[in-house]
C-alpha cells in the first residue's frame, strides 16, 4: 500500500509593500524552528519519500531574511540595546516576547519561565539583566532542538541567563544562517528524489471564489454572499502562472502537483490548472464524498472507507482538460495536527502505523492496493510536541522504513506507478473544511471584506489602460501586487467568528494595509471604510455572559427550558484555532452563577462523545491551580473546596464552591482529556471569565 504524506509549508504575506517592513516575525520564527528541520530529518531515513507544499510568498519572505532585508518588530526589538529601550517597547515586549506554547516552548527553560512568571508584576519589576534575557529566549526557543549542539546554541542554553549583547547579536546572526539553508535544503534533497515538491498560487488565495463568488451557493444554496460578485478568472491565473514561475526560477523545474489553497477546488479551476502543466491536486475525503454522492466513514458498508474508494487518486476532466486528484483521510491527517502531540513519541508512532494497517487489511479484503493520502500543515502542530516534533518523526519514520507492506511515496510516483484510478464525473466546489467555503465568505465580516477587495480591485481595473509613464507603471505593478496579496486566504481565514488568534487586530490592521497601499500607489484617496476594523472582539463571537442568577437541577438532563436560559454560553462549534480541527468532543459550555456564591457548568457533548469515557478538567486562575475534574464517573479537586456535585446523563452539569472564585482575575478553562491526554481546550486562546456579582 502506497502512503503519500504531504506538508503544507505556509505563513501569509506579512510584508508592507510601502515601507517595506514585515508587521510579525512568524516567517522568521518558524524558520528556524520548522521549515529546515522538516525536510533536513530525512536525511536520517533514505528510503523515506515525503511532499513538501511550499508557498510562493512564504519562500519569497525567507528569502529576504536569509538577505538580512527582512525586519519585523520583533526582531528590531531584539537587536535593540537594553539601554536604549523605551517604555513603549517594554511594553510591546511583555505583549508580544511570550508568543510560544507554554508547556514545550516556555515551561522546559528555567529562565525563561520565571520572566513569563515575573510578567505578571508588570514592566516595573524587570532589569536591564531581565529584559537582556527575554530578548535573548523570545528567539532561542525558536530554535530547532536539532541546532542545540551547534555554536553558539550550545552555549547559550548552557549559560541560560545574564546574557550579553554580543550573546544576542550571535543568537540573530545565527537565526540569519538557518533561515538561508532552508531552500537549498528542500532543493538538495529534491534532486536526490527523496522528496515531491509542489506548489500552492503564489499568495495562497481560495481560486474557485476569485473565479466567481457565486461559486459558494454550489456548496451552501442559503449562504449570504458579498454585496458585490467577484469574477477575476483572469487573477486566479495570475495567481497559479506567477507562483510556477517563482518555483521554476529556484528550484530549476516546474512542479507537477499543486496543494490548492485551503484544498479549494472547484470544476472551473481545473482546466486553468491543467493547461499549467499541473498534473496532480489534493484536497479532502468530503470533497470526494460529496462529488461521489457517498458518505464517508461510519455510515455502512457503502462508505468510502469501508470500500476503499477514498484510497485512490481519480481523474476528472473539463473542457477536455484532465486532472488527478487526491483526497486526504481526514481523520488520519489530524491525529499529527492535533492528538499525538499529547502521546508519548513510541506510542502515537504505533497507532499511527496501526491505523494504516488497518486500513490495508481492508483494501486486501476487497483485493485493492490503495493509496492513502495524508495531507497537513507542516509547521504549527510542532510548537506543541515535545522537542518539536522530532522524537514522533523519527519514531514515525523508523516503523515505516521498516514495514514489510506500506510503503511512502511521492503524489508523483502514486499515479505513475500503475495504481488504481479512479473516474469523477462531477466535482463538487468546497475546501478542506466542511466541503465549502463558509470560512472566507458568508459571515458579514468576511462579506465585507470582500466588498472592499471588490471596489479596490475594480479602481485598478479602470486604470489599467490611462498609465502611460514608466514610473506610473512601476505604481501600477505594485498595486496590484498587493490587490494579489489581500486576495489570499489567510485574512478572512481570521474575519467571522470560526477562528481566533492574540493577533486578530494586526491580521485585520494588515489586510486593510494592502488594500490603502493600493490605493495610495494609484493616487487615490483611501476610503474611510478602510480605516475602520472589520473584526469585532473575538471572544464575543463565541461567548455571551450570564445575565442572571441560576438554580439549575443537577439531574444532568435539561429539566425545563428556563433552567439554563440565564446562563453564560461558549459556542465550541465555532470558536477555532490556528489549524481547524474536524473532530471535536464538545458543542457548548454553558456556566452560571448561585445567589450563595455557587458557580455552575454543563457540559454539551458533541455528537459521538460519551462523557463516561472522558475526562472534563475546569481549570481555574483564581485561585490559583484549583482544578475541578470530572473523570467519567465522579468529581475530584486539586485545591481546597467547599462542595462540589455533579449531574450526568445527556448532558454534564456541575455546582462548584470554592473560597476565592470570582473577581477580576478570576477565569476557567475547560480542557478534554482521554486516557489521561489532553485532547481537546476550550476556549483554545483566552478563558472564560468568572464575575459572580451579576449588576
Amino acid at each position: 500500500m502506497n502512503l503519500c504524506i504531504l506538508w503544507h509549508m505556509h505563513q501569509p504575506f506579512y510584508k508592507n509593500l510601502i515601507t517595506g517592513r514585515y508587521e510579525m516575525p512568524w516567517v522568521r520564527l518558524h524558520g528556524t524552528k520548522d521549515y529546515y528541520d522538516m525536510v533536513a530529518i530525512l536525511d536520517e531515513f533514505p528510503t523515506i519519500k515525503q511532499t513538501f507544499n511550499l508557498v510562493p510568498s512564504l519562500l519569497e519572505q525567507i528569502e529576504e531574511y536569509s538577505r538580512g532585508e527582512a525586519i519585523d518588530d520583533h526582531l528590531e526589538l531584539s537587536r535593540k540595546k537594553v539601554s536604549e529601550l523605551a517604555d513603549a517597547d517594554k511594553a510591546e515586549m511583555l505583549a508580544n516576547f511570550f508568543k510560544a506554547n507554554y508547556e514545550t516552548m516556555i515551561k522546559p527553560y528555567p529562565r525563561y519561565d520565571q520572566l513569563y512568571v515575573l510578567r505578571r508584576q508588570g514592566a516595573g519589576k524587570f532589569s536591564e539583566e531581565d529584559w537582556c534575557d527575554l530578548q535573548v529566549w523570545s528567539n532561542l526557543a525558536w530554535i530547532d532542538p536539532m541546532f542545540h549542539q551547534d555554536k553558539p546554541i550550545k552555549s547559550l542554553l548552557a549559560k541560560g541567563k545574564r546574557f550579553s549583547e554580543n550573546d544576542k547579536n550571535l543568537l540573530l546572526d545565527y537565526q540569519r544562517n538557518i533561515i538561508g539553508k532552508i531552500i537549498p535544503k528542500y532543493k538538495e534533497v529534491a534532486q536526490r528524489g527523496q522528496i515531491e515538491l509542489s506548489v500552492t498560487p503564489y499568495f495562497h488565495p481560495i481560486l474557485p471564489l476569485l473565479v466567481d463568488t457565486e461559486i459558494a451557493r454550489q456548496s451552501v444554496p442559503q449562504i449570504s454572499l458579498p454585496e458585490n460578485r467577484f469574477r477575476r478568472p483572469e487573477d486566479a491565473r495570475l495567481q497559479v502562472e506567477s507562483a510556477i514561475e517563482f518555483f521554476e526560477s529556484r528550484f530549476g523545474f516546474r512542479p507537477a502537483g499543486m496543494w490548492p489553497s485551503e484544498g479549494s477546488v472547484s470544476e472551473q479551476v481545473v482546466p486553468l490548472l491543467a493547461e499549467q502543466g499541473i498534473k496532480w491536486i489534493a484536497t479532502d475525503e468530503e470533497i470526494l464524498a460529496m462529488s461521489l454522492g457517498k458518505g464517508v466513514r461510519g455510515g455502512g458498508d457503502d462508505s468510502l472507507i469501508t470500500t476503499g474508494e477514498l484510497y485512490q487518486p481519480y481523474q476528472i476532466t473539463v473542457d477536455s482538460k484532465s486532472i488527478d486528484i487526491f483526497f486526504r483521510d481526514h481523520a488520519i491527517s489530524d491525529l499529527i495536527g492535533f492528538v499525538y502531540s499529547r502521546f508519548d513519541p513510541q506510542d502515537a508512532a504505533a497507532d499511527f502505523v496501526g491505523k494504516l494497517e488497518a486500513i490495508e487489511a481492508n483494501l486486501k479484503r476487497k483485493s485493492r492496493h490503495g493509496t492513502v493520502c495524508v495531507a497537513l500543515d507542516g509547521e504549527n502542530a510542532w510548537e506543541y510536541f515535545a522537542e518539536d516534533g522530532r522524537p514522533f518523526l523519527k519514531a514515525l519514520y523508523n516503523r515505516l522504513a521498516e514495514h514489510s507492506t506500506i510503503k511512502t511515496a511521492t503524489f508523483a510516483e502514486a499515479i505513475g506507478n500503475g495504481s488504481e484510478k479512479g473516474s469523477l464525473k462531477r466535482l463538487h466546489p468546497g475546501s478542506w473544511i466542511n466541503h465549502n467555503f463558509n470560512i472566507w465568505i458568508g459571515h458579514k465580516e468576511d462579506n465585507k471584506a470582500w466588498d472592499l477587495l471588490f471596489a479596490a480591485r475594480e479602481e485598478l481595473a479602470m486604470r489599467v489602460n490611462e498609465v502611460k509613464l514608466d514610473n506610473q507603471k512601476d505604481k501600477l505593478s505594485l498595486a496590484m501586487k498587493e490587490i494579489l496579496v489581500a486576495e489570499g486566504s489567510d485574512w478572512c481565514w481570521w474575519f467571522g467568528d470560526e477562528h481566533h488568534s492574540p493577533d486578530n487586530d494586526r491580521f485585520d490592521q494588515l489586510y486593510r494595509s494592502h488594500l490603502m497601499n493600493a490605493y495610495e500607489l494609484l493616487g487615490l484617496k483611501v476610503p474611510p471604510e478602510l480605516q475602520k476594523p472589520i473584526r469585532t472582539d473575538y471572544i464575543r463571537s463565541h461567548l455571551t455572559e450570564p445575565i442572571d442568577y441560576l438554580k439549575p437541577t443537577l439531574d444532568g438532563k435539561i429539566t425545563h427550558y428556563y433552567e439554563w436560559a440565564s446562563a453564560g454560553f461558549f459556542d465550541c462549534r465555532k470558536a477555532g484555532s490556528t489549524m481547524h480541527k474536524a473532530d471535536r468532543k464538545l458543542r457548548a459550555i454553558y456556566y452560571g452563577y448561585g445567589r450563595r456564591g455557587e458557580v455552575f457548568f454543563r457540559i454539551d457533548p458533541a455528537t459521538g462523545t460519551d462523557l463516561k469515557k472522558i475526562a472534563v478538567k475546569f481549570a481555574f486562575t483564581k485561585p490559583e491551580g484549583l482544578e475541578i475534574i470530572f473523570n467519567g464517573s465522579g468529581l475530584q479537586s486539586s485545591g481546597t473546596v467547599e462542595y462540589m456535585n455533579f449531574g450526568l446523563n445527556n448532558i454534564l452539569e456541575i455546582e462548584v464552591r470554592a473560597n476565592g472564585i470570582g473577581g477580576d482575575s478570576s477565569a476557567v478553562s475547560v480542557h478534554i482529556l482521554e486516557d489521561d491526554k489532553e485532547v481537546e481546550k476550550w476556549p483554545v486562546v483566552d478563558t472564560i471569565p468568572i464575575r459572580p456579582d451579576i449588576a
